[in-house]
């Protein structure tokens, strides 16, 4: 009896062809590059700093009052907990939606 050849569904991809070597930029070109980077970090760091300082002066435009006023309300309804927390029955609950 020869054994049989379990079917499956995993396929292998073949290797690829020839890898090539990956490209290097010109030796002028890498400076360019270079200066490019820095330029933009350079800009987006300074416009995050400018943005930061802008704001640090400024006043808050909440009302403190009404934050106060609110975390009293939040406070006010919170209840202790009676006992330990609830158990979830996945299996219950399944049954419960196929019924």
């Amino acid at each position: 009896m020869s054994p049989t050849i379990p079917v499956t569904n995993v396929y292998y991809l073949s290797p690829p062809a020839a890898a090539e070597a990956p490209t290097t930029p010109a030796y002028k070109l890498r400076p360019r590059l270079r200066l490019l980077a820095f330029w933009w970090r350079l800009r987006l760091t300074t416009r995050e700093v400018a943005a930061t300082l802008r704001r640090f002066g400024r006043p808050a435009d909440v009302d403190a009052a009404y934050l106060e006023q609110r975390a009293d309300l939040i406070l006010a309804t919170m209840r202790p907990a009676v006992g330990p927390a609830q158990i979830i029955d996945f299996a219950a609950a399944r049954q419960r939606l196929r019924a």
